[in-house]
C-alpha cells in the first residue's frame, strides 16, 4: 500500500516533527510580542500539554483510537482556548520500528474539544475507517490550541490492526454464522475455516465448508444432543476461555487477548451459548482466532468470530458484539 493512500482526498498532508514545531514556538517567541489583551495570536499562548492515554480498539475495517480529555482551569466544560481540538496522527508500523527516532506521522484527522466525547469515562475517540486487513498502523494524538500551535505527539506506543470478524445487518448487529452436526443430514455444513472467512466477509457462509472435501480449522458435531467442537489435530489448538455474556448477550470484546498457553489437549471442547473460545492456528504461519457461542438448536449451533490477520500477534480486540453507534458514547468505555 503506497503511503499516500493513508490520507484521505479532503485531508491535508502535515507531516509531523516535535523538534520542528518546538523549534517554531522559540522562534515565534523571539519574533512575536503581544500587543492586544487577546493572546490567542500572541506568545503567551503555549503549546498545549501532551495528551495521555492513548490507546487503540481493533474494529472491522476501521480501528477506534482514544485519549483522556485534557482541562485547563476554571474547569467548567467550556470553550478554553488553550485546547481546541486534538490532531489524530499515523503511520504504517513494522515490529521493532519504533526505536527509529526519525520516523514521522502524518495527519489523518481532527476532532473538536466538545466533540466525540464520554463525560463519564473523559475519553475523546476518533475513528480510522482508511485502514487494510493484513496492515498494521502506529497512532499517535496532539494537543491543538487557539492559535494552531501543537504540543507534542503522545507518548505511548500505540499499534493496531483492523480485525476481520462476522458482517454486521442494517442494524449494527454481527450476523451469526449456523454450523449443522457433523453427524447429521447437513454435515457438508459443519466445517468453518477462519482465514476463508476473513478474507471473503462479504459472504456470510464464506467461512462454512465441507470437513470431508475442504480444509477445516474447526468441525462441529453432535453427542447425545450436546455439540461439541473438535479443531484440526495438525493445525489448529483450542481452549474454552470460559463465559462472557450480559445483558445484551454475548459480550464478544471480554477476550481480547489470545493467551499463550492452556490449549487443550484433546482439541476437543462442548460448546456452550455465552462461552468464547480461542484458537491458535498454525497453517502454515500462526494466526489467533475467536469465536463465540450465540446459540444452539437441535442439530446446529450459531457462532460469531474473529481472526487475526497478523502473523504472531494475539490482539483479539473488539468492540461490543453490537457495533457501536457513531454517537453512542457509553459504549466507547474499555
Amino acid at each position: 500500500m503506497d503511503l499516500n493512500s493513508r490520507l484521505k482526498p479532503q485531508r491535508t498532508l502535515r507531516k509531523f516533527k516535535p523538534v520542528l514545531v518546538l523549534g517554531f514556538v522559540l522562534l515565534a517567541a523571539l519574533l512575536a510580542g503581544c500587543e492586544s489583551d487577546d493572546c490567542v495570536n500572541c506568545v503567551e499562548l503555549p503549546p498545549p500539554v501532551v495528551p495521555t492515554g492513548v490507546h487503540s480498539i481493533s474494529g472491522d475495517q476501521e480501528i477506534i483510537v482514544q485519549w483522556y480529555d485534557i482541562s485547563y482551569a476554571p474547569y467548567d466544560g467550556a470553550f478554553n482556548e488553550n485546547v481546541v481540538s486534538y490532531a489524530i496522527y499515523s503511520r504504517f508500523y513494522q515490529p521493532g520500528d519504533e526505536n527509529d527516532g526519525s520516523r514521522e506521522f502524518f495527519f489523518i484527522g481532527e476532532v473538536a474539544w466538545d466533540e466525540n466525547f464520554d463525560p463519564g469515562t473523559g475519553l475523546h475517540w476518533f475513528y480510522d475507517t482508511d485502514v487494510a486487513h493484513g496492515e498494521q498502523y502506529e497512532y499517535a494524538v496532539a494537543a491543538v490550541n487557539a492559535a494552531g500551535r501543537e504540543s507534542a505527539l503522545s507518548f505511548e506506543l500505540v499499534t493496531d490492526a483492523p480485525l476481520p470478524m462476522s458482517p454486521l445487518d442494517g442494524q449494527g448487529w454481527h450476523i451469526p454464522l449456523t454450523l449443522f452436526d457433523g453427524n447429521g443430514a447437513t454435515s457438508e455444513a459443519s466445517g468453518f475455516d477462519f482465514e476463508r472467512a476473513a478474507g471473503n466477509q462479504s459472504s456470510l457462509n464464506a467461512g462454512r465448508v465441507n470437513p470431508a472435501t475442504e480444509y477445516a480449522d474447526i468441525v462441529v458435531a453432535f453427542e447425545n444432543n450436546i455439540p461439541y467442537v473438535t479443531a484440526n489435530p495438525a493445525t489448529v489448538k483450542l481452549q474454552d476461555f470460559g463465559v462472557f455474556s450480559g445483558s445484551g448477550g454475548l459480550v464478544f470484546e471480554g477476550v481480547s487477548w489470545a493467551p499463550a498457553d492452556g490449549y487443550s489437549q484433546t482439541g476437543k471442547a462442548e460448546l456452550i451459548p455465552g462461552h468464547i473460545y480461542v484458537l491458535e492456528i498454525r497453517n502454515p504461519s500462526l494466526h489467533y482466532a475467536k469465536f463465540g457461542v450465540t446459540g444452539r438448536s437441535s442439530g446446529a449451533v450459531d457462532i460469531i468470530w474473529a481472526y487475526q490477520t497478523i502473523a504472531g500477534l494475539p490482539e483479539l480486540k473488539a468492540p461490543r458484539d453490537r457495533e457501536p453507534e457513531r454517537d453512542d458514547v457509553d459504549i466507547m468505555s474499555l
